[in-house]
């Protein structure tokens, strides 16, 4: 009998660390299911045998490097071949679709199962339609009660799982506040300017100039939190040229948030990371001028911090395009820090955050919805 075989396809840092954790899970289950496709270094330490690493592609911006013909073309081929050549028992899209959905429609042209984990729909972003979806998608495996309730308005079948990252927040290592040498009785901000150089570099210079502001009125110890694959002397020139003292610099973003007193976040995974590990946060939110006009007119976008999105309410405060300024940020901080009404309706708005994404063991409640499938 012919060994039964999963590919799984991601496309940036936060799918990259969903597939990994989806492929330890699926191996508790199936030790020796062989696991195959296209992610970066988190799936690949994790044990799946990448077919393209997006690793480098998505430090310099990931998707629009990946939009090039030649790069799309000899990608698009090598997924071809491997699928006629392997038989995948299942393919599995995590996030954002590479190349709108070509390769989850060229799985299906090929008679594959295809299951769509974390789609589209959870972050307001719309590059497929309905309906193009429902043609291509055998199961969707739903993170958020708001994906699931859309999938099944419109006869999608899908199975509630819950949220990812409400499991990488349950994970978090509380030791680090300790590890970095903070200062008991000072708070700890802790700043989060994206998962690119290229983000880093818009976010954190404004964040810095932020906290030199609020150093003015309340002495903080400040962290910056971003992923292994940010190169440390980006960050560090930036620090140096602010001219703060004594800032910290990490990697552990889960284990560092849950340590923090408050935190500055981009708009993506970072809010819902943020909402789950329980710190009172702001999120920051910034793009080219068409595209936000787009987003906010022609999409009618009412939130763009992905958490308050899908619990379509605002959980964090959000500062976007003019409003991301060193000054607001600065009034955001020291509001979430010393109002405490401000920082009781925050707690309380979280409550319902158990219900919109569920509670830990998502990602083992995904794996076997899949191996189910096999």
């Amino acid at each position: 009998m012919a060994q039964k075989r999963i590919m799984v396809i991601s496309s940036d840092t936060s799918s990259d660390l969903y597939g990994a954790r989806l492929t330890k899970a699926l191996k508790s289950i199936i030790p020796d299911v062989p696991l195959f496709g296209v992610g970066g270094l988190m799936m690949e330490e994790s044990g799946v045998r990448l077919l393209y690493n997006l690793s480098e592609l998505e430090n310099l911006g990931g998707f629009e490097a990946l939009k090039t013909p030649h790069v799309v073309k000899r990608l698009v081929q090598r997924i071809a071949g491997s699928m006629d050549k392997f038989r995948p028992e299942l393919v599995v899209q995590i996030g954002l679709p590479v190349f709108s959905l070509k390769l989850i429609e060229l799985a299906k042209a090929k008679g594959l199962p295809v299951v769509y984990y974390n789609s589209p729909l959870n972050w307001g972003a719309e590059p497929v339609k309905l309906s193009r979806l429902a043609q291509v998608v055998d199961k969707v495996i739903a993170v958020s009660r708001y994906e699931a309730r859309i999938c099944e308005s419109h006869g999608i079948n899908v199975e509630f799982a819950g949220h990812p990252l409400v499991d990488v927040a349950a994970d978090a290592d509380l030791a680090l506040r300790g590890g970095l040498d903070l200062a008991e009785g000072m708070p700890v901000a802790v700043l989060l300017p994206g998962c690119r150089e290229a983000e880093v570099k818009m976010y954190l210079p404004t964040l810095l100039k932020a906290v030199k502001r609020i150093n003015m009125e309340c002495r903080l110890q400040t962290v910056v939190a971003v992923p292994k694959m940010i190169r440390q002397e980006c960050c560090g020139a930036m620090i140096e040229k602010s001219g703060l003292e004594n800032v910290k610099v990490t990697d552990d973003i889960p284990g560092i948030l849950s340590a923090a007193d408050v935190a500055v976040v981009t708009s993506g995974m970072d809010s819902i990371l943020a909402a789950a590990v329980r710190v009172p946060a702001a999120a920051v939110h910034r793009e080219a001028t068409t595209a936000y006009f787009v987003d906010k007119m022609l999409l009618r976008r009412s939130h763009f911090a992905v958490i308050n999105f899908l619990m379509q309410e605002e959980i964090l405060p959000e500062l976007v395009q003019t409003e991301f300024t060193e000054t607001k940020v600065a009034e955001a901080v020291l509001r979430l820090l010393n109002d405490s009404q401000a920082r009781s309706e925050y707690f309380h708005r979280l409550e319902r955050l158990p219900e919109e994404l569920g509670a830990p063991g998502a990602t083992d409640r995904a794996a076997r919805i899949i191996t189910g499938m096999l």
